[in-house]
């Protein structure tokens, strides 16, 4: 059995002294690399192997641990960020980044498209028809506003075409050296929005839509009144500037619109045939309309006996008519004793020698383009009619 040992005083101070010199001479905490390596389990990696792992483990879950150019070992590098990734954000712009700025050379199928009255009618913007229902291009429909009459001040329905040839509402033609403006009036009667109805002339301009066809204004004439409110837009029933039980609508409407469209038709075939580009040339006969160069229609004015027209020697085309034309391509013809009437035939000859044949050609060009839809739109409005020939 072994006995305890027993400290004097003296043997206790130096205990103390060498634990404490001993702590002085070595700081505390401080290992060699081989006394650490004696501290470590067994079982354990070793510092050089479980660094290998934890930089392949860092490479395959997108940290990259790099050193610098003097051995030190760099800040981690974290993933990037989904937000930041430049695949999603192409993604997510691609529908939204606007379109390259087309080419100011146009090409040889965009000058003829430009060109062309009937793809231009056709890009026209879609709108419906009041009476129908029917979702059609704005060129074959017929479009509506409001504008005050200069007497009573109730509000009238009008088409735009009242201010494109510059014409009031009692169907009288204003002084050509005025611009169009819509009538305004001071009576003590009048409907209390009137006046400001008069000072927004936008009001005429959007408005609602009819098919061009002239039975269907006839249509809208015979109506009773209760159904014709129910085709009223509601727009203007929230308006506050005018009652809609008002709203008037006139009686020869179709008469009206008639006119309006026969007198822009002679305007712009007046102002073609009096330009020095040659936009409109006589032709003796049909053989003659081969020879011309890029043709858009055939006007026929027939043949005049005196004040009339001689219907033996050839009949009037019926609508819709068409022309082969070297046989590559159809021209339509247009019979302007239907289209236009009698009075505004014989101011249109009045105007231009070019109108004093038979025959004539318009140029499909792009200052022709308005005439060539007018035109067309035109005899739509009549083609659907029985009484043509009045």
């Amino acid at each position: 059995m072994r006995h305890p040992v027993f400290y004097t005083g003296s043997a206790i101070v130096q205990q103390i002294w060498c634990s404490a010199r001993q702590s002085l001479t070595r700081p505390r905490y401080v290992f060699t690399v081989a006394e650490a390596l004696e501290e470590l389990p067994r079982g354990s990696a070793r510092p050089n192997q479980a660094e290998d792992e934890n930089d392949a483990s860092n490479r395959k879950s997108g940290y990259d641990r790099s050193e610098t150019a003097d051995g030190n070992a760099a800040f981690l590098q974290l993933p990037l960020s989904p937000l930041m990734d430049p695949k999603l954000q192409n993604a997510r712009t691609r529908y939204k980044t606007p379109k390259p700025e087309p080419s100011r050379e146009p090409s040889e199928f965009q000058k003829r498209l430009s060109k062309n009255p009937y793809a231009s009618a056709l890009a026209t913007p879609v709108r419906s028809c009041a009476i129908t229902g029917v979702r059609l291009p704005n060129q074959f429909l017929i479009d509506f506003g409001l504008a005050p009459h200069p007497k009573t001040g109730k509000p009238w329905q009008m088409p735009r075409l009242a201010l494109d040839s510059n014409v009031t509402i009692l169907g009288e033609a204003a002084s050509s050296t005025q611009t169009p403006q819509l009538p305004t009036t001071t009576s003590s009667n009048t409907d209390p929005g009137a006046l400001s109805l008069s000072r927004n002339p936008a009001r005429t301009v959007a408005g609602s839509y009819i098919i061009s066809q002239r039975s269907a204004m006839k249509f809208m004439s015979d109506i009773k009144r209760r159904s014709y409110l129910q085709m009223v837009p509601h727009r203007w029933k929230l308006d506050t500037r005018f009652k809609t039980d008002n709203i008037v609508w006139r009686e020869d409407m179709d008469e009206f619109v008639l006119d309006l469209m026969r007198r822009k038709a002679q305007r712009l075939l007046g102002y073609l045939s009096s330009r020095p580009a040659g936009y409109i040339t006589a032709c003796h006969n049909y053989e003659d309309v081969q020879k011309k160069h890029q043709p858009g229609a055939v006007l026929w004015l027939g043949n005049r006996i005196g004040d009339e027209l001689d219907t033996t020697k050839e009949v009037p085309p019926p609508p819709y008519a068409m022309v082969k034309y070297r046989s590559a391509s159809n021209i339509p013809v247009y019979n302007l004793p239907m289209l236009l009437g009698p009075d505004f035939l014989d101011q249109l000859r009045g105007s231009s020698k070019f109108f004093g044949g038979a025959l004539a050609v318009i140029k499909q060009k792009r200052n022709t383009l308005e005439s060539l839809m007018h035109l067309w739109k035109l005899m739509g409005y009549l083609a659907s009619d029985a009484d043509t020939g009045k």
